[in-house]
């Protein structure tokens, strides 16, 4: 499903004009088929209307933003409050932050971005999480189905029976880290260094939620370790250990780390184009690192 920029602003606007009105409504930056974002003067200052081609969709990331809003709404980590949302014009407004994404902070030399999102994914992690004993069956499954799919064609993957052969290797360690202490929390699942914003005040501000179902909250902080070993000038080792320690410690035994670590590392793999990007390459190259090592970095 898909939506034009000039259809994404006429229901921008529509909406708008039915939650107090303001300014003509402007592109914040260049829009997908599935999700358009504006900027407009509201009321009460600047504001940002995202507007999105499918209906279930609109609704669960306003419903999932307002009740994370909710919970992180003073301090020093936070979620922008919902303004309005608009079933019908598919469309939620929230304040614009005055800052940079952290991801741009990062390219340009930000010495304290590893630290400020690991801070701010601690907070979000801390309102759902806790402690459990580790069960490895949902990666079981999950790495039989990629290597099934590799083989048989259905799942163009780089190396099939390179993947498959590793991904078997990986699956072998199950046993072993099966009831070790780990923790599940409700996570992010799109947690990069784009998805921060920080603002002038130094305050972090979290975007872009939808997701409610809990997982391995390591699996967040692996993607923003990818984003800080391939976004800037450095490798990122550093920032990385900066991340872990800014995150603090869920007291997930090492050996269930390793084995996520390498499980994240073979999702990476499994979605890497048979023609990547200079991008996509950089980071399939970080994750075969990373799936070599003998110790967990995250």
């Amino acid at each position: 499903m898909s939506l034009t920029a000039e259809a994404a602003r006429a229901l921008a606007m529509a909406a708008q004009a039915r939650h107090g009105g303001g300014s003509e409504p402007r592109a914040a930056r260049p829009g997908g088929g599935e999700a358009h974002l504006f900027e407009s003067d509201g009321p009460k200052g600047p504001i940002l209307i995202k507007v999105w081609a499918d209906s279930d969709r609109a609704a669960r990331q306003a419903r999932r933003q307002t009740q994370v809003a909710q919970a992180l709404t003073t301090g020093a980590f936070r979620v922008p409050e919902v303004l309005f949302f608009d079933a019908s014009c598919r469309a939620m407004a929230m304040p614009k932050i005055d800052g940079t994404d952290l991801a741009t902070v990062w390219r340009a030399g930000g010495a304290e971005v590893a630290a400020s999102a690991g801070r701010w994914l601690r907070a979000y992690h801390g309102l759902t999480q806790y402690p459990c004993p580790f069960d490895a069956t949902g990666q079981v499954n999950w790495l039989s189905r990629l290597i099934a799919a590799a083989q048989d064609g259905q799942r163009a993957i780089p190396d099939p029976d390179g993947f498959a052969k590793t991904a078997r290797n990986v699956q072998a360690m199950a046993a072993g880290v099966t009831g070790r202490p780990s923790a599940r929390a409700v996570t992010h699942r799109d947690m990069t260094l784009s998805n921060l914003m920080l603002d002038v005040d130094g305050t972090v501000w979290g975007l872009d939620f939808e997701n409610t179902r809990e997982d391995e909250p390591l699996r967040d902080v692996f993607t923003l370790a990818l984003d800080l070993m391939t976004l800037g000038a450095s490798d990122g080792q550093q920032a990385v250990t900066d991340l872990r320690h800014a995150y603090g410690t869920d007291q997930t035994d090492p050996a269930v780390r390793l084995f996520l670590q390498r499980c994240f590392c073979l999702w990476v793999w499994a979605n890497t184009p048979q023609m990547p990007s200079a991008r996509q390459l950089r980071r399939l190259e970080v994750a075969e690192d990373l799936l070599h090592r003998d110790a967990p970095v995250i």
